[in-house]
């Protein structure tokens, strides 16, 4: 059956598009190492080599479906380029929004991504120019293949020229903002910190299964994981179908997802949930034995399924929002492995320092811990209700409820035969 806007799943191979999102990432990376850019800049062009990846694999596809698969409107020239203007009039509103945001509240004000912008500004004037440019003509495409133009941008600019507007659209243009202001900061501000690192302690640089080699590799997911973060809130293209179908309306979706995340997340967890403040895991598992070995790799193969979960996501990876049900990778067999395999590597990498703290501070930390993860249980929920209301997603659920790895792990636990 076809597939609307109303009830969207995520079309093409799978396979090519995971292949082409870790092509882009590591040759961004890895471009970015070999020319010894600074931080802003190799974070530039990682995210920009990503973004390349995904326009010609998905993007440049979906655009040539689009074009054929559009309908005639019985429009005026007048009608067409007057919403074209309140367009732009509601994205110029938009990024005005962003500039006020970032100015004021020290969050922005203080982080490395705005700081390197501010700092580049000199720079980037003949790049504005090209992209303002390009906007305009992504405005003027996306309205010409779109089959329903009047969206909430379009909302948005008829409440700045003081027209009638649909309130719902605005608030949601608001959501949406905050959302990709927030997180695309964050993610980038954590990308310039991890390329950074990666470049001053690279994995290989350290003997092969040794502590410091496994917490390189470790850096190099973490450093993964930010730069497909950082483009997937970049990409949010309605041109090429990545565009935000939903966002996140009650306050619980908010703050269970908001409180695992900087600044939130070091504030509570240094006051209420120290869980991590003991000794290392060394004192209990001595480097370089089978048992160091066998932990430290099941550890690192946790953090691997987190990065396949965002790798899998593609353009469309966002926190708070839907941007269509992804069913390939790791969410074939569960419906939030980047939560399970988070939160086991961070039980794997405590368990041997809360067993070094003796029986009733190990006891303790392991409690606070365990808060984190019920946190996690809290906004997977909480992603269930706000996707649930695309029978997509149920259709979904329902298939890794029947197929998925607990159903698999059922039958063959119901397979054996008695003893």
């Amino acid at each position: 059956m076809p597939i609307s806007q109303d009830r969207d799943t995520v079309t093409g191979s799978p396979l090519v598009s995971q292949a082409a999102t870790l092509a882009g990432v590591l040759i961004g990376i890895a471009l970015s190492t070999y020319l010894q850019l600074e931080p802003g800049k190799a974070m530039a062009l990682a995210v920009t080599c990503l973004l390349m990846a995904w326009i010609v694999v998905e993007g440049t596809p979906a655009v040539r479906r689009a074009w054929a698969a559009r309908e005639r409107r019985d429009e005026t020239p007048a009608v067409f380029w007057q919403r074209i203007g309140t367009k732009l009039a509601g994205l110029a509103a938009l990024l005005g929004a962003v500039v006020i945001a970032c100015s004021v509240f020290p969050f922005f004000t203080q982080s490395s991504a705005v700081q390197w912008f501010i700092e580049s500004g000199h720079t980037t004037v003949i790049i504005s120019i090209v992209l303002a440019a390009a906007t305009i003509l992504y405005v003027v495409a996306t309205d010409l293949v779109a089959e329903e133009p009047d969206d909430y941008l379009n909302q948005v600019g008829r409440a700045v020229l003081m027209q009638d507007f649909r309130g719902e659209d605005v608030f949601f243009a608001l959501r949406l903002l905050a959302i990709k202001c927030f997180f695309l900061v964050l993610m980038f501000s954590a990308g310039m910190a991890a390329l950074s690192d990666f470049a001053d302690k690279p994995a290989w640089a350290y003997p092969p299964l040794s502590a410091a080699w496994f917490e390189g590799l470790m850096r190099l997911a973490l450093l993964l994981d930010v730069v497909l973060a950082a483009g997937g809130y970049i990409a949010t293209f309605k041109l090429f179908g990545w565009h935000v179908r939903a966002t996140e309306t009650t306050a619980l979706g908010w703050l269970v997802c908001l409180i695992c995340y900087e600044p939130f997340f070091s504030t509570i967890s240094h006051a209420f949930v120290p869980y991590g403040d003991g000794p290392g895991w060394e004192t209990v598992i001595r480097e370089g034995s089978a048992v160091f070995i066998l932990w430290s790799v099941a550890t690192l193969f946790c953090s691997a399924v987190y990065v396949w979960a965002t790798i899998a996501f593609g353009p469309r990876f966002s926190n708070l929002t839907h941007r269509g049900i992804i069913t390939s990778g790791p969410y074939r067999f569960l419906k939030h492995p980047a939560y399970v395999a988070k939160n086991i590597s961070w039980w794997l990498f405590a368990a041997p320092s809360f067993i070094a703290s003796g029986l009733t501070e190990g006891l303790a930390r392991a409690g606070m811990l365990a808060i984190v993860s019920l946190i996690y249980i809290m906004r997977a929920r909480a992603e269930e209700r706000m996707l649930s209301r695309d029978s997509a997603y149920l259709d979904y659920a329902e298939s890794v409820a029947a197929h998925g790895l607990l159903a698999m792990a059922k039958r063959r636990l119901a397979s054996r035969p008695a003893a």
